[in-house]
């Protein structure tokens, strides 16, 4: 088969799978350190527990999911040490990113950055936080597709889906955000505009700091939520967003 043909091949079952758990972890319908059943899951897909499997493991190499030893698979529950050092990866990665973005694809970088701050004022207004989440990544995201190193951009898509899922299961509890985290990105789209690559490491760097602390302290306030599925087939396909089976 040639590489064109191989490229056009649709994703396989367990690929597929593992998008719809990824996506749900992501938009926080399964919560932090909930159990994953093999069973209740394929049962809500209407398919059987081997893609399911091979979807799992792909999850954990991601970081999403755990398997721990005769006890079961759960969504990732971090503490606080993998927040801290998630975020201290984080500003390696985009601090580099965003300056080679703005020295290699300044005005293909603040067009992507720009259409971001649209999607997020808009869910500002409207109060919605998970639309806001999705901007913001969306935003963060321009420094990767543009950097011009896809080395960078391999590294950060390793982390991508626990980055995602602790802006939908932590944001919404930080104390003072939007609005600074609103702030800081207006500052960065002036940079940008500016073409002032000595300013935009310290903004950016603070920036995802300021997030870690932000989002250790709203993992100290969640820590009494329910972690159990309940079990049921129907309770799963709900909480995949799924009408009918795969």
């Amino acid at each position: 088969m040639t590489m064109a043909a191989e490229a056009r091949k649709p994703p396989s079952m367990a690929l597929q799978v593992a998008d719809r758990i990824r996506n749900a972890i992501i938009l926080a319908e399964f919560d932090l350190g909930e159990a994953l059943s093999e069973d209740s899951l394929a049962a809500a897909m209407g398919i059987s527990r081997t893609p399911v499997r091979e979807a799992l493991r792909l999850l954990q190499t991601e970081g999403l999911v755990t398997v721990v030893p005769k006890s079961g698979t759960f969504v990732f529950n971090p503490v606080e040490d993998d927040i801290v050092e998630l975020c201290e990866f984080r500003v390696m990665l985009e601090v580099r990113a965003a300056t080679l973005a703005l020295r290699r694809a300044a005005p293909e970088t603040l067009a992507s950055l720009l259409a971001a701050m649209a999607e997020m004022a808009d869910a500002r207004q409207r109060g919605d936080m998970r639309l806001y989440g999705k901007a913001d990544m969306a935003f963060h995201l321009s420094f990767l597709d543009h950097c011009g190193n896809r080395y960078l951009s391999h590294a950060y898509s390793m982390i991508l889906g626990r980055v995602s899922a602790l802006r939908t299961h932590l944001a919404f509890l930080t104390k003072g955000d939007p609005n600074r985290s609103f702030a800081d990105h207006e500052r960065i789209v002036g940079i940008f505009e500016r073409g002032d690559d000595a300013a935009l490491p310290e903004i950016l760097d603070r920036h995802i700091l300021r997030t870690r602390e932000n989002y250790v302290e709203a993992l100290a306030e969640r820590t009494r939520a329910a972690r159990n599925t309940g079990g049921r087939s129907d309770h799963i396909r709900r909480k995949l967003g799924m009408a009918y089976p795969v």
